[in-house]
């Protein structure tokens, strides 16, 4: 979790910022995290296929959970990111950062990062990211950390593409499958639309309902079992003019 969590802030960090993503605050009762983690990890992409993922994280505010050689009493003001490399080509980074700094985020609050572009090329690319934690011991101290852990692949484009068409949420689905707390019900947009997430219990029951703006490219609504009972549910996902119903199965 320590490695997930601070990639999680230099994933969120941004050269250039032309885009924001909007934090999702499914993850505000969370202690930390960041979503996806390393499991999950980022969507594939594909070479000249407009690319797009949102990195939700939530930094701790006790610094015993980066590193328990810390006592209980000392506290994580923010985390910088520093430095993000290996990056497929083609794709940048940029952050919505909570402070005036760049590519900041506090402790305790939502926060996330918006991985876009076109890939150019194919490949297996393996990122390290370079962070600086701010703690509150003495003063304020910078503890410098680097993690790795995060990929995204990019595959040969097998469509060419003048042959692209519209991929709406009639490919949704949910990763993993079957789930115990946490699943990401995904779906590709070739441009930005509202995206209506609802899902149900098998007698038709609504248990729960979200709607995003869908942006072009990869979209991942998280959703959280909660106090569902083992067993089977469906989601429905209307976007882009499409529609999609999946089946997730909860399995603890």
């Amino acid at each position: 979790m320590v490695r997930t969590l601070l990639l999680a802030a230099c994933a969120a960090a941004a050269f250039n910022a032309t885009a924001q993503c909007v934090p999702n605050q499914l993850y505000a009762d969370s202690v930390y995290g960041v979503w996806p983690d390393t499991t999950v990890n980022f969507a594939n992409g594909m070479v000249g296929v407009f690319y797009s993922d949102t990195l939700n994280i939530l930094v701790p505010s006790n610094a015993s959970a980066i590193d328990p050689s810390y006592p209980s009493f000392v506290t994580i003001d923010s985390v910088r990111m520093d430095q993000l490399s290996g990056l497929p080509p083609g794709i940048t980074v940029n952050c919505n950062s909570q402070t005036t700094a760049p590519c900041t985020y506090l402790a305790s609050q939502v926060g996330c990062g918006l991985l876009e572009g076109t890939p150019t090329q194919a490949g297996t690319f393996d990122i390290t990211i370079e962070v600086t934690v701010f703690i509150n011991l003495f003063g304020t101290q910078a503890v410098p950390r680097t993690f790795t852990g995060y990929s995204i692949t990019v595959l040969p484009n097998t469509v060419g593409i003048g042959d692209i068409q519209a991929v709406g949420a009639d490919k949704a689905r949910n990763v993993p499958n079957p789930f115990a707390g946490r699943t990401d019900i995904e779906f590709n947009l070739t441009r930005p639309s509202p995206a209506t997430i609802t899902v149900y219990n098998l007698v038709g029951e609504q248990i729960w309902k979200d709607t995003v703006q869908g942006r072009s490219g990869n979209n991942r609504v998280p959703f959280t079992a909660n106090n569902l009972d083992n067993g089977m549910y469906l989601f429905h996902v209307e976007a882009g003019g499409t529609h999609s119903t999946g089946r997730m199965v909860v399995n603890r």
